[in-house]
């Protein structure tokens, strides 16, 4: 698909206003407004707000095998596929530290949905430490088939190497009054 198809695809799906664009740079660009639903389906600490996955969802329907990492609890409902998480409480599909997804087979997936704790204090609640994000995109960056997307949400744009990643989308989320703002960049893997 290209980058226009998946703009028409997320408008036609989802039929929200127009709110992604191509912009100069041959990238997607906009802004998601969530509102104040405040549901979190998975019922876990810090996921996905509600109507994220879907979006996504619209945006991708050319893939079909996902890896969600650093998942917690990740609804499958909408968005199937396997999980990934340290703590095995949670019951991920596989348990791997996402700095190094050595358990992970990564040449099986082309859509990677990744969302880390933002913050130390995120972590305490997760009871987890912080991860490096640049080890988590190298080692993603390693395995990961040509053309696998990574659709990366956090308050930063996580350190990448250029010969493995490019940038195909930057969209800012806003959940509503007194959350915060968070950025989805979408990666896109190809050839060193």
């Amino acid at each position: 698909m290209t980058l226009c198809d998946r703009i028409t695809s997320y408008h036609s799906t989802t039929g929200f206003p127009l709110s992604l664009f191509l912009g100069g740079d041959n990238r997607i660009v906009g802004t998601w407004i969530m509102g104040n639903d405040y549901r979190v389906k998975s019922r876990y600490f810090g996921g996905y707000p509600a109507g994220y996955l879907r979006r996504v969802k619209a945006m991708f329907p050319d893939k079909s095998r996902v890896l969600h990492l650093f998942s917690g609890r990740v609804d499958k409902s909408i968005i199937p596929g396997d999980s990934v998480d340290l703590n095995p409480e949670l019951r991920p599909d596989y348990i791997d530290d996402a700095q190094t997804l050595t358990k992970v087979p990564l040449e099986n997936y082309d859509l990677v949905l990744a969302d880390p704790p933002y913050s130390v204090e995120d972590c305490d609640h997760y009871q987890t430490t912080m991860v490096k994000r640049n080890k988590v995109m190298a080692s993603l960056g390693e395995r990961l088939m040509n053309g696998c997307h990574v659709v990366w949400l956090d308050q930063v744009l996580p350190i990448f190497r250029k010969d493995q990643f490019s940038v195909e989308a930057v969209v800012g989320m806003v959940k509503s009054t007194n959350h915060r703002f968070r950025v989805m960049t979408i990666f896109r893997k190809h050839a060193k």
